[in-house]
């Protein structure tokens, strides 16, 4: 999504340029002693092998690779020839997989004597969305079932001590015979593959270092690697329905060899489908989603998972989709994991380790790699640049960029638009004795230009293509199912002809210059005799449709149409196409996928459908992709926007509507403009009382789970409950307003940019401006109380606000909730439930483990309870002005109070995204030390009349 424009100046934290210059230094020594050690030969594709090796066939071989083929010879095998074949593939598969092909972009010398980058050289390790115990294994989370462990003494632990941590792709990997892997485009999933099947090519090939790549969780030695590209897969298969099986996939590897370009033996199937029996192999199956529609994604799996059930036992799985292509969504209890964003410290690392890989090269001189390595390390904490910096993808084109040009676009459309001029200038460049393209075909008036606008259209068709299912019987299946980056050279002829004068030879010579110089295209072997092209990675696909969508001259009825269509196909195109279409055309198409109406209006005359929903949603994504500055310049755009706006707060308390999608609909919303809050009143909910809700005294409450009620409730949560939450005497609490959100990233921001404070952990303000924040300790959100208390008695913006006469007048001050007024807030007065909306588990009434989300939403995604309160269960954990008492609970302490030992702690109530139900239920409590922080903890806030005295033990019945 596009950033705002108007916040490219804004720094929330600036990075430690000291601390950045150490990484880097220390990554160029390992890199010099590296090169000082090397005594390996490289060969013809790059590889390099230590050790001892020997050539078979042309072929270099390593000592490993000889020692594993003998471990499969059969009677009547020539060793020689079974290396020779072997080492043929490994080497291809390296040849393919180990080179950056991004490298190809740089311009700044003659590109025939650069050597390209490697992935080896750059690639950072990536996490998942699971989040784990610190201390624990994916194992270990794994055998109990997943969400926390409740450890012997458990109400003796401090919640600081469980500490989280992201878990990685690679334990993922290796906990999981077959890992599914879910990301978004650029996201890193197939890169990720490439990695590990390198690691193991690499190490058949000699290279025994390289099994460290696999992680310190690995442990089931060098499986044979072999890749299927299910793109391609899917086009094999033949018209119809008809499911496929295991044997269709060996005979797609075997047919995908022998069309690879690089003369595979005839026997290199045998071998390597030998040794995958024997020995056991690492299968990696890329692109689920785009093999076509649902439909012939069904077929796909179908033969998928039947190689996988008939494979032997030492072999293992690896298969990636985008989210849309695995409705079922991540469920790491079934070995389906969502890769996460990338953190700044990996953002960092790949930054440093590009620099180092470029200044070895000779691309740079030291000085200046050094120069643009702190530059961009800089750079990539602005906000503008931050959502870009997160994917991999598109950070490797941020880094490509900016080490030619210096220039850093703003938005991924600009990213996209000058990586596609960079790679087109390849084309117009002449190398050594082959002439620039223009120059050879020598077509009056032709520009690269006119080659783009064929691409564009190209990458439409192909892109549409891939969903649309064809007809029954219809002769043109294979072409109306073309898989979308697959595109044969009889079809790039027909796109090319009409520029050079219907010339067909014509044509054929831009073919060939293609596959003879990568850009924005490259060569992929042969299929049914025709060699096949495909783009360097989707989303270049993706982008050049785009911009044919935009050129459309009915490009609003087109963009309801697709969306209609599939808004998950074409997720990336349509918020695009808005950008490049610009503000006035752009808006226009997001107005017309909500009907050119408000919501109510809308509602009042439609049944509404899972596609309107999904309309509405794409509306959002345009307009933020188009960006909030060049909305503003258009007083019609904004009314659009506003009316947008409008259909996204519908959706997110809308039954029905998958909680997920809820989520997903409440960051869209964020960043268009919230207008549930306030921007000019400190981002607090625009309402009378700034989202402070009043709630009565009750004399008669009582806190936690009644003795009586104990066996029940650990039937609803299936596991026993603590004796710190048992409570049979009446609890009163008076009255007091309590906020009907946690604090979000706004609020919290608005208060350290009013006291020019930086946050504790710079990362407490990466999320959207909606979500809770977190990763703040106690004693700043007891600050933000503080200021906000003073805030509210001497602005004058709120002079007439009744609220803040509480505060001004009548001596009331915002404090955290004790646990006792949490918990009243929280049960609604439904005496003795579990939740506060009774006693079923429903994950689509809170975001918790099993809610689908895995990470924080934005606040009143889901549903009020009764008190009109949102996210009292899960989301974050909430922090409380109340000590925590392990052996039972006590009167809470005042929040003007603080405790005497560093070790004491304070209540944290309500469970959060992270945890299981057993967590986030009204009674469940815990406790942390002061200054402890984590990424499922945050705070809400309420407003009190007067201190709560320290207190006698529940015990006592007096006060």
């Amino acid at each position: 999504m596009a950033p705002d424009a108007t916040d490219s100046a804004a720094s929330p934290a600036a990075p430690d340029i000291a601390a950045m210059q150490r990484q880097m230094a220390s990554l160029q020594a390992q890199l010099d002693a590296a090169l000082a050690a090397q005594t390996a030969l490289a060969t013809q594709t790059g590889t390099t092998v230590g050790g001892s090796v020997n050539t078979a066939g042309g072929q270099f071989v390593g000592r490993d690779l000889t020692q594993y083929i003998t471990q499969i010879m059969q009677a009547g095998d020539d060793p020689q020839e079974v290396n020779s074949v072997i080492a043929a593939y490994l080497n291809a598969l390296v040849s393919d997989l180990g080179t950056v092909r991004l490298g190809e972009i740089d311009t700044s010398v003659d590109p025939s004597k650069q050597s390209p980058l490697q992935l080896t050289e750059i690639y950072v390790p990536l996490d998942t969305e699971l989040t784990t115990h610190k201390a624990d294994t994916l194992l270990d989370w794994m055998a109990r079932g997943g969400g926390y462990q409740r450890p012997s003494q458990f109400d003796r632990v401090t919640f600081g001590e469980l500490k989280t941590r992201r878990v990685l792709v690679l334990e993922a990997m290796a906990a999981n015979r077959k890992l599914i892997l879910l990301g978004w485009p650029g996201g890193g999933k197939s890169t990720f593959g490439a990695s590990v099947l390198l690691a193991l090519a690499q190490t058949w090939l000699g290279h025994a270092d390289q099994m460290k790549n696999l992680g310190e969780y690995w442990t089931f030695g060098a499986l044979l690697p072999i890749r299927v590209v299910l793109r391609k897969f899917a086009a094999s298969l033949p018209a119809g329905d008809q499911a496929s099986r295991a044997g269709d996939i060996w005979q797609f590897i075997a047919d995908d060899l022998r069309a690879s370009g690089y003369g595979m033996s005839e026997h290199t199937m045998t071998y390597v489908q030998r040794i995958a029996r024997t020995q056991g192999a690492l299968v990696l199956f890329d692109g689920l989603d785009e093999c076509g529609d649902e439909a012939k994604r069904k077929r796909v799996l179908a033969g998928v998972n039947e190689f996988i059930t008939s494979a032997p036992d030492n072999c293992r799985f690896v298969l990636t989709a985008r989210p849309y292509a695995w409705p079922s969504g991540a469920d790491a209890r079934k070995g389906v994991f969502q890769i996460a964003e990338l953190q700044a410290s990996q953002i960092e690392q790949f930054i440093c380790a590009w620099y180092v890989a470029v200044v070895a090269r000779k691309w740079l001189s030291p000085g200046d790699g050094e120069m643009k390595c702190q530059d961009l390390l800089t750079a990539s904490h602005r906000r503008d640049l931050r959502p870009m910096a997160k994917n991999p993808l598109l950070l490797t084109l941020t880094a490509a960029l900016h080490t030619n040009t210096g220039h850093l676009p703003d938005d991924r459309a600009d990213l996209y638009d000058k990586t596609v001029e960079l790679l087109l200038l390849r084309w117009g460049v002449s190398i050594g004795a082959e002439q620039a393209l223009l120059k050879q075909l020598d077509v009056a008036g032709l520009k690269l230009s006119g080659l783009r606008t064929a691409l564009e259209k190209l990458a439409f068709e192909v892109h549409e293509a891939s969903f649309r299912a064809a007809p029954p019987g219809d002769e043109r299946a294979g072409e109306t199912n073309q898989p979308a980056a697959d595109i044969s050279e009889d079809r790039l002829i027909r796109a090319f002809t009409p520029l050079l004068n219907g010339s067909r030879d014509k044509a054929a010579v831009v073919v060939d210059y293609i596959e003879k110089r990568a850009g924005l295209l490259l060569g992929q072997g042969e299929k049914d005799g025709q060699p096949q092209f495909t783009f360097p990675h989707r989303t270049f696909q993706e982008y050049l449709a785009a911009c044919h969508l935009a050129a459309s001259a009915d490009f609003s009825k087109q963009c309801l149409r697709l969306a209609k269509q599939s808004a998950a196909h074409w997720g990336v195109v349509l918020p695009l196409a808005a950008r490049v279409a610009g503000v006035e055309r752009g808006a226009s198409a997001a107005d017309e996928l909500t009907g050119s109406r408000a919501f109510s209006e809308f509602s009042s005359a439609h049944k509404l459908t899972s596609a309107d929903w999904g309309c509405a949603a794409m509306a959002g994504a345009q307009l933020n992709e188009i960006g909030r500055a060049e909305i503003n310049s258009s007083n019609r755009a904004v009314a659009i926007r506003e009316r947008v706006a409008g259909w996204l707060v519908a959706m997110l308390v809308r039954e029905g509507v998958l909680a997920r999608q809820r989520a997903q609909a409440g960051d869209i919303l964020s960043q268009l403009g919230d207008p549930r809050f306030d921007a000019n009143r400190l981002h607090l909910p625009a309402d009378a009382n700034h989202g402070f809700v009043h709630i009565q005294a009750d004399p008669n409450f009582r806190i936690g789970t009644r003795s009586a009620d104990r066996a029940r409730v650990e039937k609803i949560i299936a596991s026993s409950v603590d004796g710190d939450e048992i409570n049979d005497v009446v609890t009163p609490t008076e009255a007091f307003y309590v906020a009907k959100f946690p604090v979000t990233v706004a609020q919290f921001r608005a208060y350290l940019d009013a006291s020019g404070l930086k946050p504790g952990d710079s990362d407490a303000l990466r999320d959207a401006d909606t979500r809770p924040v977190r990763l703040v300790s106690w004693h700043e959100a007891r600050a933000y109380c503080e200021w906000l208390t003073t805030t509210l008695r001497d602005s004058s913006e709120f002079k007439e606000s009744a609220v803040a006469r509480l505060v001004r007048d009548g001596g009331w001050t915002v404090e955290l909730p004790t646990e006792y007024e949490w918990e009243k807030a929280a049960r609604v007065g439904i005496v003795g439930a579990v939740f506060s909306w009774g006693d079923d588990i429903d994950p689509q009434r809170a975001n918790y483990g099993d809610s689908g989300v895995n990470n924080t939403s934005a606040v009143g995604c889901f549903p009020i309870n009764g008190y009109g309160l949102h996210d009292m269960l899960g989301n974050v954990w909430q922090w409380t002005g109340s000590a925590y008492f392990d052996d039972s609970y006590k009167l809470p302490l005042s929040t003007g109070n603080a405790l005497k030992n560093k070790d004491d702690r304070w209540v944290v109530r309500g469970g959060s995204w992270f945890d299981s139900a057993y967590y986030a239920r009204c009674a469940f409590r815990f406790g942390s030390t002061a200054d402890y922080r984590d990424d499922d903890l945050g705070f809400r806030v309420v407003l009190r009349s007067a201190p709560v005295p320290v207190a006698l033990r529940s015990g006592s019945s007096e006060l």
